[in-house]
Order: structure tokens, then C-alpha cells, then sequence
């Protein structure tokens, strides 16, 4: 029988936090070397005739704001970290009936397709309510974070408040008071030895300090960071029947049934599973090494939206239309390209089962900080009136949303209104803010900030490494003396061929043997790779197939470092637009990999559209952007047909 939501409701009271900041060592305690889960727990329902109020963590008295801290910063205050943790495993234990649960928490996001706190569908078709490719992509995200916030919190004060030592209880307390969502930057330069991708979300199991009659213990048990443990596998929940229509062939039927059967078998979430059946185990270590190759082209690509685009619809999804003038990267993409890494066939790879995964709400975090960075450094632009061309639970395809807009199903208030990308514009109302707002003065601007993150001279930032005195020999200058700026934009169909595929942009040769590969490893250590950017798969039934052929979604992949490399190196004269068009004519190539893994390269990679821009501008200094030279990016070069690299268009 399939899951439905009960329609109770309650009251999520206003939770405490206060305003100091603490170091706190663990005390010695005893080691459990068995790993242990928490039981799965029920609760009753409360009677209630009011709605969800999502307010995030919020003071009742003076409405405290607090910043989430990098995944990797929390990481180094041991019992800040520790009451994360246990209300993150609570949160995922509680029973899958109960609306505040993890799993129907998480369903908002896609399956079960079922309603939410009373929020009922008009639609027939099978959605979740996220909005994607839509205006409202980054302010509907806000209040669902601040809700998953507000859940882990409480769960935490329900794990900690029955417990018998005193000493545990009060620290646990001190940090619960301090606590925030965590969020994981990854185009951020990683801590000194690390790489991109944090090492907490990759073990499979983790040590927690727990309460344990009248004392604490320390005690590994399966990492609530690593995966979520479905409690049980709802497969009514998953029907795979939504991608059967009438006039499918047989064969056709038997290839998508098999596709989307793997959601029936992983009793887990998986990221870049070995195989799509029962026996499938996550590989972080290939999600790793991706993001590695990847950190520089996310930085490059986090800078030029931060710090030269200015229109709010063109940076919040990745349907906006690019062309002359104007690089096609936004907020979506980059989290597009994220998702893809991360799951790749897995559950972060589809949008309908994405939000199982614990990583997403550490991705999505950044996002959300990334959205209020550029709203601080734009408070001009926000939302206008756009078509929407996805569906939702709530909404028709094509529907036209503005500021005003409810954020299906996240309420206000016990009284049943609904959050509008309006009213979540400042996102301090939800009780939180990011460090980089923290302390802001005249020698500490936010450009600043933005600069020292992820500008030419961007270097780890993380508080252990800044203790390290940097001089200026090795750091390399890059874009913040760079004259020239250069960007392809990427159009992908939105059809079967395109959807949770990755496009990969390469500025050499690519050995032979490489030419025609069914796995993506040849493509991922290429010495020739300068990135890649991926699309996220948010087909939900087979009608959609269909309907979204032909439209674009876009993405992008950063030039201007692998093009000064080459010139470091002697291979290209200069920068100036006139040597990097003949070098890139020669050199510049692409391979299209598909969710099967079959690598399409560039001749054979129809629905995929290049144009690279360029720009000349006045270098940053520490507290200023670059400033355009003339007007904009300009169109150098562009390849729309299938033959790809060979048949660059006329400009």
C-alpha cells in the first residue's frame, strides 16, 4: 500500500539560540568500537488544528541570527559538531509515516508525489513541489532548508533532553544553542592536503558521542552524512509504472523499467553506484576525484556570476536565454553540474530523488549563501513575472510565477500563509546568515570577501590555514591581472539524450584510445580537461520525455585560467581574442557522456550547443570587480551543428 501523508497538523514551536561563540574540548569518555544505529522511532501525533510554521531556528525574544558554518568548519568544534550529527540520525530515524519525517521531509522534493501538510495537487501528472528551471529556484529552496534547520534542531533537543549526565547535557545544550544547517562550499580552495569534496560525507561510518545511562560514550555508528537508510524501501512509493505509456515498444518498455528499477533495490542513497541492481555500492571516491578536476572551472564559475552578472533571472535557473553579451551560467547550473557529480546515476542525479541524500541539504546550503552574496551585491534585482516552463505538485507547465507567488507547501505561520520569494528576500527572517556577512566594515568589504574566495588569488581560507603566512611567490595572479576573459556557454536539449548527462570541454588532443570509451575515467584524468559541466535528470514521468524536447538548459565551462596556462607554457601567443580563436578552432574539443556511459564525441553529439564569449576588462584590486572595457561579453565563436568542433559557424 503506498505511503500518504497524514493530514494532522502542528505547531513546530519557536526554537532558542544565543549569540555567543564557544571552543569547547571533548572530555575523555569511554570508546565503543561496535557500530551501533539508533533505533527507528515512533512518535505520536500530536492534536493540533494549526499548519507546519516553518521559522527556521529563531529567539522568540529578539530573533537571533546566527551564521551555518562550512561543513569542514563545524567539523573542528567537536560538540557543535556532535549535536549535528544527532539530530541529523534522529531526524532520519524517526518513522517514514510521520509528516516530520526525514523521508517525507525530503519528499516534498519529488516521490512520493503526495501532499504535503495539506497542500494538495491540481495536477494529474507525477511532480514534486521544487521548483527547477524556474524564477523561483533559489527563494523556494530557502524556507525548505530553514524547515530541514528547524527539524534537526528539534531532534537534537529531543536527544539530548532526556539524558542523565549532566555534564554531556550541558554542553550538548551550549552547542545546541549555537547550531545551524552546515553547508559545503565546493568551489571554495580546500583546506591545506584536502581536497574539494569533505572527508565526513564520505566515510561510512562516524564517531558519535551519545548519551548512555548515566554517562556518555563514544560510539561508531553508520554515518547519517554518508547515506540515508530507507526504513523500509516504500516501493509503492517508487512507481516506475509513470514511465510506461501507451505505444511504447516492448523493447523500449524493457529498457526503461529496467532503468528505473533501481530506485526498487538500493535500500541506501547512492552516489555513482558500481551497478544499477540490489548488489550497487556507492563510489565517493570517483565523486572525489571528479570534483578535484573540476574546483578550478567551479571557482572561475562562481566568480564571474558574483562579480559581473547583475540580472536576477538570468542568475537564478538554467533556462535563461544567454547569446551575445552574456555568459548562460547561474545558480542552477552550478548546482546542476554538482548534483550530476555527486550521483551520476545515483539518487542526487534525479531531481525526484535527490533531497534522500544527506549531501543535499550541505549543497543546496551553499547555494542559499551564494543566492544572498549576490543579492547583497545586487539589492536591485529579484524576482519578476516569468513563465515557468516545468511542472510542479502545484502548478502547470508554463505557469507565470512572480514575488508574490506562494512557496508550496512552506508556511508562515500557524494560520496557513505561505512564504513568497517576497517575503523570504531577506533571509535573516529565517534566523540565520553566512560568515561572510559577519563583521562587514570599510577595509572588509563583501568584494572583499568574494575577491579572497574565489578571485585569481583565491587561496584556502579555512581558519587552521590562515594561521600560515602566504607570500606572494607562488600565488599565481591569473584573473585578477588577466586582461581577457573567455567562457563557453553550453545549450543542451532537454530530451532523452541530454538528461543527467555531462559535457566535457577539453584544449588539446585527446589520445586515440580515448576516441570511443564506455566510461568516463579516459575523459576525468585527461591532462587535456579544462572542466565539465552536467545537467541534472528532473524527467519525472515518460510524457515529460516528450515535452521537453527542444528546450535548453544550459550550462558552462570556464576558459580563462586553461587558456593563461598555455601561454605560460608557450603554446599560445597571447590572449588577445585574435590568437585564442585560431587556438581554439585548432585545439578546443568535447565529448558528451551519457547517464549509460557512452562518451559521444563531439561529430556525434547532437542537441549540444558551444559559443564561446570573451571579454576585455580592467583588472580587480582587493576591494573592486573587474570593469568591462567595452560593452560586455562579446560572441567569438559558436558550433550548433552536429559535426560539432568541425564546423564552427561563421561569425
Amino acid at each position: 500500500m503506498a505511503l500518504r501523508r497524514p493530514r494532522w497538523a502542528i505547531v513546530v514551536s519557536a526554537l532558542f539560540a544565543h549569540s555567543f561563540w564557544y571552543s569547547c574540548a571533548l572530555a575523555n569518555h569511554h570508546m565503543r568500537h561496535l557500530v551501533e544505529d539508533i533505533p527507528f522511532i515512533h512518535q505520536s501525533q500530536p492534536n493540533a488544528t494549526s499548519f507546519v510554521a516553518v521559522s527556521g531556528i529563531r529567539n522568540s525574544g529578539n530573533n537571533t541570527v546566527l551564521p551555518r558554518l562550512e561543513i569542514r568548519e563545524l567539523e573542528r568544534k567537536p560538540d557543535d559538531f556532535n549535536v549535528f550529527l544527532l539530530g541529523l540520525q534522529r531526524f532520519q530515524s524517526i518513522d517514514q509515516s510521520d509528516k516530520l519525517s526525514y523521508y517525507q521531509i525530503a519528499g516534498i522534493h519529488g516521490v512520493p508525489f503526495i501532499p504535503w501538510d495539506n497542500v494538495q495537487s491540481n495536477q494529474t501528472g507525477e511532480y514534486g513541489y521544487c521548483r527547477h528551471s524556474s524564477n523561483l529556484f533559489p527563494p523556494w529552496h530557502r524556507p525548505y532548508l530553514a524547515l530541514v534547520e528547524q527539524m534537526i534542531y528539534q531532534n537534537a533537543q529531543n536527544a539530548i533532553s532526556g539524558c542523565a549526565d549532566v555534564e554531556f547535557k550541558r554542553r550538548m545544550s551550549v552547542a545546541l544553542r549555537i547550531f545551524r544547517l552546515p553547508y559545503w562550499d565546493a568551489a571554495a580552495v580546500p583546506p591545506v592536503g584536502e581536497g574539494s569534496y569533505p572527508a565526513c560525507v564520505q566515510r561510512e561510518t562516524i564517531e558519535l558521542e551519545l548519551c548512555n545511562g548515566n554517562g556518555s560514550m563514544r560510539t561508531v555508528v553508520s554515518n547519517p552524512l554518508y547515506s540515508y537508510r530507507f526504513h523500509p524501501l516504500p516501493r509503492d512509493d517508487f512507481d516506475v509504472n509513470t514511465f510506461i505509456t501507451a505505444g511504447q515498444s516492448d523493447q523500449d518498455m524493457t529498457q526503461i523499467l529496467a532503468a528505473e528499477s533501481r530506485w526498487l533495490q538500493w535500500n541506501y542513497t547512492m552516489r555513482i553506484p558500481t551497478s544499477l541492481d540490489a548488489t550497487a555500492k556507492s563510489q565517493d571516491d570517483l565523486v572525489a576525484a571528479e570534483l578535484d578536476k573540476n574546483s578550478e572551472n567551479l571557482r572561475q564559475r562562481t566568480y564571474q556570476m558574483l562579480s559581473m552578472q547583475h540580472d536576477y533571472y538570468n542568475v537564478s535557473n538554467n533556462r535563461a536565454p544567454g547569446g551575445s553579451g552574456r555568459v548562460a551560467d547561474s545558480l542552477e547550473s552550478v548546482h546542476d553540474t554538482l548534483h550530476n557529480t555527486i550521483g551520476y546515476r545515483g539518487h542526487m542525479w534525479k531531481t525526484q530523488y535527490a533531497a534522500f541524500d544527506p549531501i543535499f541539504w550541505l549543497l543546496h546550503a551553499n547555494t542559499d549563501r551564494m543566492f544572498a552574496i549576490w543579492q547583497n551585491l545586487n539589492p536591485g534585482s529579484y524576482v519578476t513575472n516569468q513563465s515557468n516552463p516545468q511542472a510542479t505538485f502545484t502548478t502547470p507547465r508554463n505557469s507565470w510565477a512572480d514575488e508574490n507567488t506562494p512557496l508550496h507547501p512552506f508556511r508562515s505561520n500557524e494560520a496557513g500563509d505561505f512564504w513568497t520569494s517576497s517575503s523570504v528576500r531577506d533571509h535573516t527572517v529565517l534566523g540565520y546568515t553566512y560568515p561572510e556577512f559577519m563583521n562587514l566594515a570599510d577595509n572588509t568589504t563583501l568584494i572583499h570577501r568574494v575577491n579572497a574566495l574565489y578571485g585569481g588569488n583565491a587561496r584556502s581560507l579555512f581558519s587552521w590555514d590562515l594561521a600560515h603566512q602566504y607570500g606572494s611567490a607562488g600565488i599565481s595572479l591569473r584573473l585578477e591581472t588577466a586582461q581577457y576573459y573567455y567562457f563557453a556557454n553550453i545549450r543542451a536539449t532537454s530530451g532523452v539524450p541530454t538528461m543527467g548527462s555531462k559535457v566535457y570541454v577539453f584544449l588539446d588532443d585527446i589520445p586515440a584510445d580515448s576516441q570511443a570509451s564506455d566510461t568516463q575515467e579516459p575523459y576525468v584524468n585527461n591532462p587535456a580537461l579544462v572542466g565539465f559541466t552536467g545537467f541534472q535528470n528532473t524527467v519525472s514521468t515518460a510524457s515529460e520525455l516528450t515535452q521537453t524536447d527542444g528546450e535548453k538548459m544550459t550550462g558552462v565551462v570556464a576558459l580563462t585560467k586553461a587558456l593563461e596556462d598555455k601561454v605560460g607554457l608557450g603554446h599560445l601567443a597571447s590572449m588577445d581574442e585574435v590568437a585564442v580563436t585560431a587556438y581554439l578552432q585548432d585545439k578546443m574539443t568535447w565529448r558528451l557522456a551519457l547517464a549509460n556511459d557512452q562518451i559521444m564525441v563531439a561529430k556525434e553529439a547532437s542537441g549540444i550547443e558551444i559559443e564561446v564569449l570573451w571579454a576585455k576588462m580592467t583588472p580587480s584590486t582587493p576591494d573592486s570587480f573587474p570593469e568591462f572595457q567595452s560593452n560586455g561579453f562579446q560572441l567569438l565563436m559558436r558550433a550548433t551543428g552536429a559535426a560539432g568542433v568541425e564546423a564552427w559557424d561563421t561569425i
